[in-house]
């Protein structure tokens, strides 16, 4: 039986702690690929079984599970069938959630063990654990790198909409989507805006994964593809530039250069927008001050206050414009060239 007291503030502590086991336990369904294993009506654990590989006592224990967190029914203890939930993670769902389930592949349970040791050294802990830099892990690890790019996409495209709505277009006949992986913002940003032409800019091996829409389609009359490094130039100017997902993996000196590059190329007036988590103090949710760890963790970068988006700016010779919300869990960062 469930107790109805209110737990002591102990055991909510010890709940959190245990929060390891929820994850793992999600991960477990999604790395086997359960939720596309279950028909659509009660299906038994021994063919559930057959189809992932598993082996079928150690399965209906993980179903048993799962069936706490409501993430499929428990008919009988000897078959399974879907609930909302479950249906959530099959991978012709909208939305594409099992991408994002996905995402961190081992190298995230790793890092997050190792979180009291980079809190002790200050530092992003990633080379040293796994001899290089995250880029350069996932370089050599390329289904880690698909499983990113699946990831992250699946995430923020949904995000892209009230971002659109949300950005400063307003006099802006050109805009840039810097660090832009695939240009899916890019390609909304387009879509949304017919009288604006486009940037797509980022690295010459991520121009292979640039959407098609921009690369040969119906938008790559008005998109420019160019490919960089943003630390050493920026090599053209726009009236809007976008860092979505981006700036948060640096840390402030890095963060500066490339603003500052950015302003090097820019005509005066010209718009630059960090689109990123929003840090608040007292924090408002969970969501980002783990994202902030997070980033700690894996890539050596942060994520800022609005005072410290406004010290960014500064240092980097730009005007802070403020923060603005989007609906979403990203907040834009306005900075204005000076002029």
């Amino acid at each position: 039986m469930t107790s109805t007291a209110e737990p002591s503030p102990a055991e909510k502590v010890r709940r959190l702690s245990n929060s390891v086991h929820d994850a793992a336990i999600v991960r477990a369904a999604a790395e086997l690929g359960l939720a596309d294993a279950v028909g659509e009506g009660p299906t038994p654990v021994a063919e559930i079984a057959a189809r992932v590989e598993a082996e079928p006592k150690a399965l209906a224990r993980l179903l048993r599970a799962l069936t706490a967190y409501g993430i499929f029914e428990q008919v009988t203890p000897e078959a399974y069938r879907h609930t909302d939930m479950s249906r959530t993670m099959r991978r012709d769902a909208p939305g594409g959630l099992i991408h994002t389930l996905l995402t961190p592949s081992d190298w995230g349970w790793v890092m997050w063990g190792r979180l009291a040791d980079a809190v002790r050294a200050g530092k992003c802990l990633f080379p040293d654990v796994f001899g290089t830099d995250f880029f350069g892990y996932l370089k050599d690890h390329p289904e880690a790198q698909a499983r990113m790019f699946r990831g992250m996409t699946s995430w923020s495209d949904q995000m892209n909409p009230r971002l659109v709505r949300a950005l400063p277009l307003e006099g802006a006949g050109s805009v840039a989507d810097m660090g832009a992986g695939e240009g899916t913002l890019l390609r909304a940003i387009l879509e949304h805006a017919p009288h604006l032409s486009g940037v797509w800019f980022d690295t010459e091996a991520t121009l292979a994964v640039a959407d098609d829409d921009l690369r040969s389609g119906r938008f790559s009359g008005r998109c420019a593809l160019v490919t960089g490094d943003y630390f050493r130039e920026v090599p053209f100017s726009a009236d809007l530039y976008v860092f979505k997902l981006t700036l948060h993996m640096y840390e402030d000196d890095d963060c500066e250069q490339i603003l500052r590059n950015v302003a090097a190329s820019a005509k005066p007036g010209a718009r630059i927008v960090i689109a990123d988590p929003l840090l608040q103090d007292p924090p408002q949710g969970k969501f980002v001050p783990a994202m902030d760890l997070h980033m700690l963790l894996v890539m050596g970068g942060r994520e800022r206050t609005e005072q410290d988006y406004a010290a960014l700016f500064e240092r980097a010779g730009l005007e802070f414009a403020g923060i603005t919300p989007t609906g979403t869990d990203l907040y834009l960062a306005v900075g204005r060239v000076p002029g």
